[in-house]
């Protein structure tokens, strides 16, 4: 009897030796977080990413990716970075607007039009400055911005197609001061609602839509709430990986480069990838029941005017300038 539970114990310890033994061996474990579900394309990304360092490492460097918000809500993940712990977070320019201002401009109205204009700054020296100032002043290190899921557009249970229809609508966004002002500069009302209370958010009337991009739209099963797809594109949605600078400087030359340059390399390809999958995706909730409005039949011209008093408000003039001059653009006022 003693023997058998001797092996039994054997075993288990095999077991779990076993399943530990790959963050065991590693040197640096980053703890990677998000709120996609696991088979959300950028949770998978996100996988790919992983394997990829562990493999130009040795298994030396590895990242776990925690889907489904499991390291808990951003604010105490923020924190947790700033505090020099080995976790990582998928965030976005209007969270770091709150400590950078000039991050902001990234989610102000009709900023940027392509991901052609996102490959262009991922060595933008403008942004490279605020990045910079974002490292010395809050401990935060910015990994990647290269993952885009794309336009943000509106849908709703009530109709518009230039500002002054828009007025009546309560329209759903982020509790971030640039995305409450570029819903805003639409004409609409905009509505701070958690992320997980948006569905309930308009079936019960507490507003009329929200505005996402379209694999999110279709993945909440929006077509279940709302009638109209109004194809506004007001934001191009680049989505930005951080890590502990303190954490990051830790690292070898060699692994600080492994890990940005394999987070690009996934970036680009899942938006690449949900680049190709819009149409679908748009299709798939037109097909479900909703009426679609594109982009043409819109008064973009007068969306694009109203959002020009974001950039004033928010002091993002100077930001604007400077990455436009980057990418050969000009200000059209």
């Amino acid at each position: 009897m003693k023997k058998k539970i001797f092996l039994i114990l054997l075993v288990v310890i095999m077991v779990f030796a076993f399943f530990i033994n790959g963050s065991a061996k590693a040197t640096y474990v980053l703890r990677f977080g998000h709120v996609q579900t696991e088979k959300d394309l950028f949770n998978i990304a996100y996988e790919k990413w992983a394997k990829a360092v562990a493999e130009k490492t040795n298994g030396d460097l590895l990242i776990e990716v925690y889907p489904n918000a499991q390291l808990g809500k951003e604010e105490d993940v923020l924190e947790q970075i700033r505090q020099g712990s080995n976790v990582g977070w998928q965030t976005d320019p209007a969270r770091l607007g709150n400590y950078v201002n000039e991050f902001s401009v990234l989610y102000a109205p009709y900023f940027l039009e392509n991901l052609d204009e996102v490959k262009k700054l991922l060595h933008s020296k403008a942004i490279g400055e605020w990045i910079q100032k974002l490292e010395d002043e809050f401990k935060i290190k910015v990994i990647s911005y290269a993952y885009v899921q794309g336009y943000r557009n509106v849908f709703s249970n009530k109709l518009g197609k230039n500002p002054t229809e828009f007025k009546p609508m309560l329209i759903r966004t982020a509790p971030a001061p640039v995305w409450v002002a570029t819903v805003n500069s639409l004409g609409c009302k905009a509505v701070a609602l958690p992320y997980s209370d948006l569905y309930n958010g308009i079936q019960t009337k507490i507003v009329d839509g929200c505005e996402l991009p379209y694999a999110a739209a279709a993945t909440l099963k929006v077509y279940e709430v709302a009638k109209y797809i109004i194809e506004t594109q007001h934001i191009y949605q680049l989505n930005i990986q951080v890590c502990s600078t303190d954490w990051f400087n830790k690292l070898p030359k060699d692994y600080q480069t492994i890990l940005i340059d394999e987070c690009n390399k996934a970036g680009l390809e899942v938006s690449e990838q949900l680049q190709k999958n819009a149409d679908a995706d748009r299709q798939f909730m037109i097909d479900k029941g909703m009426t679609y409005i594109p982009h043409k039949d819109l008064d973009v011209n007068a969306f694009k005017k109203a959002g020009a008093a974001v950039y004033d408000d928010l002091k993002l003039n100077g930001a604007r300038e400077a990455v436009y001059a980057e990418l050969g653009k000009t200000i059209v006022k």
